[in-house]
């Protein structure tokens, strides 16, 4: 998905964080999740759980500066990776605590992208580059496999959106999830981009979910009824069903969301721009119906292990003005709407 710049932060320790009041599990054992970004405490903990949520998925950052960077960095120095790593496992912690399981999905940002380009198109330019990068890139994903294994997290994400590289070089994603099986004992899964390439991935079997970031466009209209968008998502649907029926393999979302535009389900992928928030119209009951579609069409197929919403920010960290129009569902009617999806 391509979205604006976002940074890991640290998070503040409350003491009574565990008086949290952990979700009850739902028997079907679907994953209810959401991407959260900024500080988890008592406070955060219930806005998620009063809205039935089980799971919080965090969101680690590699770097590189453009598509054909010969390598992945971490950190700017061993003190700043330090300090994010601790408040990643203090947030580990806090949400495990809670009662929460744990999803941990590294990204890799791109600071200096060419027009046009993303972290889908991420691609050497040679064999030397290719070799620094594979390397540079495993000894990043290990090193939060490790973290993931040390602290009890209960799934990990071994790439996203990784289009062109996962249909070049399997091999590498292959040898890859053998590496980290060595060691973590959790389950694993890759989050495949929804366009030309989750259909694409030959590795699917050595995984334990299909992992799908699914922006599917649902519609060709502004401001669809519920009806209308339940239409858009039957070819994808059709499509979900073969990949579970070919690999015998759950379909997990590893994202979904739905800005508060009234385009928001004819390119759901794409983040709002500046403009966007100064002259476009909001419409949180897009957003709204989008999820109460998602909820009537896809939650109830047995074939659907569940889904981590793209995104929830904590204690007001992002502005006002991008809250309006962007992914998030908190204080907007479908907060209320995936609440009770949740409690299916």
């Amino acid at each position: 998905m391509l979205i604006g710049s976002l940074c890991y932060v640290g998070i503040s320790w409350v003491e009574n964080h565990s008086d949290t009041v952990p979700p009850v599990h739902k028997k079907d054992k679907k994953q209810r999740g959401i991407n959260v970004f900024g500080r988890l405490d008592s406070l955060s903990l219930a806005e998620l759980t009063k809205n039935n949520v089980e799971w919080i998925t965090l969101v680690p950052f590699g770097g590189q500066s453009d598509y054909d960077s010969p390598s992945v960095r971490m950190g700017r120095d061993s003190l700043r990776q330090l300090r994010r790593d601790s408040s990643l496992k203090r947030n580990i912690q806090i949400a495990h605590d809670a009662g929460l399981k744990v999803f941990l999905k590294p990204h890799i940002w791109m600071s200096d992208p060419s027009d046009g380009k993303w972290r889908s198109d991420i691609f050497p330019k040679h064999e030397n580059a290719w070799m620094e990068w594979s390397e540079s890139y495993r000894k990043f994903i290990v090193y939060y496999a490790k973290i993931a294994e040390e602290n009890e997290v209960e799934l990990f994400c071994i790439g996203t959106e990784f289009t062109r590289l996962t249909k070049v070089k399997p091999l590498f994603w292959k040898n890859l999830i053998a590496d980290i099986r060595s060691f973590y004992s959790g389950e694993l899964t890759y989050a495949a981009n929804w366009y030309e390439e989750f259909e694409h991935v030959s590795f699917w079997k050595d995984l334990d979910y299909i992992g799908i970031q699914a922006y599917f466009p649902l519609t060709k209209n502004l401001n669809p009824s519920v009806a209308e968008i339940k239409k858009g998502w039957k070819p994808h649907l059709k499509t979900l069903e073969q990949m579970h029926k070919q690999f015998r393999k759950p379909i997990l979302f590893t994202e979904l969301g739905y800005k508060s535009t009234p385009d928001s389900a004819i390119e759901p992928w794409l983040w709002p721009s500046y403009d966007t928030n100064l002259v476009h119209p909001i419409s949180n009951e897009t957003q709204a119906n989008c999820y109460e579609a998602f909820f009537k069409v896809v939650w109830h197929k047995r074939w659907f292990a569940g889904m981590h919403i793209w995104q929830w920010h904590t204690q007001g960290r992002r502005r006002r003005s991008a809250q309006k129009h962007g992914f998030t569902p908190k204080d907007k009617p479908a907060e209320d709407i995936i609440a009770k999806g949740f409690q299916r």
